[in-house]
């Protein structure tokens, strides 16, 4: 293992990570690791090639964790664009009819563009019914 202080931007303060060569992963290394999670080890297998981390093997539990955690964020994130995208198109409303809900949430950023999209295909699926 090598030692590699330039971790993948994610938001995250930079912080040192050992980053295991993928082709020298082994069974061996593997069993060993499971062996630590199950005496409650947390400390995750990075690896990925020429040093650069790619992947991660960290315990079940911190993935379920991790899980919850992105799951409670969307929901938040979610809820905030609702709550905006409804606030805005009650000001259209008011102002008169300028924009489609789908531009409005378009307006909104890479989440808006996303419900925008979904929106349109199922729109569309319902004519071609």
């Amino acid at each position: 293992m090598t030692r590699n202080d330039n971790a993948p931007d994610t938001g995250l303060p930079k912080f040192p990570v050992n980053v295991a060569a993928t082709n020298q992963i082994t069974q061996t290394h593997l069993s060993a690791l499971l062996s630590l999670y199950r005496r409650g080890e947390i400390e995750p297998l990075i690896f990925g090639d020429d040093n650069k981390p790619e992947a991660a093997i960290v315990p079940f539990a911190a993935f379920v964790r991790l899980m919850k955690y992105d799951h409670a964020n969307h929901v938040h994130e979610e809820a905030a664009f609702q709550a905006e995208l409804s606030r805005r198109t009650q000001e259209s409303d008011a102002t008169g009819p300028s924009m489609t809900v789908e531009e409005l949430a378009e307006s909104l950023g890479p989440l808006g563009r996303q419900w925008a999209d979904e929106h349109r295909a199922a729109r569309q699926e319902k004519r071609d019914e």
